[in-house]
């Protein structure tokens, strides 16, 4: 892969099976569809593509699972090589820092806190992980088990506005547990299943006005709760639109509009707050604007979008 020295690979425009869509160019202009789209849904348009890189490690380049901007868009990014990995706006690497072990299992979640502390979700290990923003361990919290504190492969993590965590766990339990900041815990909500407030794994969270928006990954839908632990709806989207597959993670904007990446269509969802497509871009694939189970995404305040396309070991950039 040839990466420009700023750190990314500018893209040329490619369809679904690798072929240059040169011919749908004014299509693209007058219609604003694209390689790629599924019926009855709008595409999302994406202009220019770019390629972060990953640092190797040893003699492979680990694939990136987490993702997480802060309002200056710096870039707090997992891999599976177990490291905390920290980016500019640009795509620059500033700094990384290793897991305390990594050896039976790599972390999925991490979220930057309020006070700019860092905490991950340190699934194999069955706690959660709080750095200091230089990558020094300030504490941990949590031992396996069921039991109210205790973890059975937690895999997301966030923050609410009052500095409370969830966490969520893709284990026996299927649930979101509630902690203050000093780790103590507050309650929990869900249990394995598929009815309204039940899971098969929650992989992915996001807090906005008062409410908890959970991927239910497996079930193929998003759940939303108040932060009292309480069911309040799903997210449906029109009949006539195709459904969600293994959503992994998401993003709500202050405008409602929910941004979801998911991992086994291969592809970025945007609803509106109502589950309305208002757009979808990506095909499963390893070119350049083509996703192989993608995991995680982050929103940087400019409106880019920035995905860890996991299974082609990259971290890519999409200017809408």
């Amino acid at each position: 892969m040839r990466t420009a020295s700023g750190g990314g690979q500018r893209g040329t425009v490619s369809g679904s099976e690798g072929r240059p869509c040169w011919a749908t160019v004014a299509v693209l202009l007058l219609l604003t569809v694209g390689c790629g789209e599924r019926a009855g849904d709008p595409e999302f348009i994406i202009g220019d593509v770019r390629v972060w890189k990953v640092p190797a490690a040893e003699q492979f380049v680990p694939a990136p699972r987490g993702l997480y901007s802060d309002e200056h868009d710096t870039v707090f990014v997992l891999d599976d090589a177990g490291r905390v990995l920290v980016y500019d706006a640009t795509g620059q690497l500033l700094k990384q820092w290793d897991m305390p072990e990594s050896r039976i299992g790599k972390p999925e979640g991490i979220w930057k806190l309020q006070d700019g502390r860092v905490a991950v979700a340190d699934t194999h290990y069955h706690r959660v992980v709080v750095f200091h923003p230089d990558g020094t361990v300030d504490r941990m919290f949590g031992t396996e088990g069921r039991g109210p504190g205790q973890f059975v492969f937690p895999v997301a993590i966030a923050q609410d506005t009052e500095g409370n965590l969830y966490v969520g766990e893709y284990g026996d339990h299927q649930r979101i547990q509630k902690f203050d900041l000093e780790g103590r815990y507050l309650l929990e909500f869900g249990r394995h299943g598929t009815g309204d407030g039940e899971f098969q794994r929650p992989s992915g969270l996001a807090l906005r006005d008062g409410e908890v928006f959970v991927v239910d990954a497996f079930n193929d839908r998003i759940q939303v709760f108040g932060q009292d632990g309480g069911f309040r709806r799903i997210v449906k989207l029109p009949d006539k639109s195709d459904p969600l597959a293994y959503p992994y993670d998401l993003r709500v904007m202050a405008d409602g509009r929910i941004y979801v990446i998911e991992n086994k269509a291969a592809r970025l969802t945007v609803l509106s707050s109502d589950g309305t497509v208002l757009g979808r871009y990506g095909n499963p694939g390893r070119n350049l604007r083509e996703f192989y189970q993608p995991w995680d995404l982050t929103v940087l305040t400019d409106g880019r979008v920035l995905v860890a396309d996991t299974g082609n070991h990259r971290l890519v950039e999409l200017h809408p």
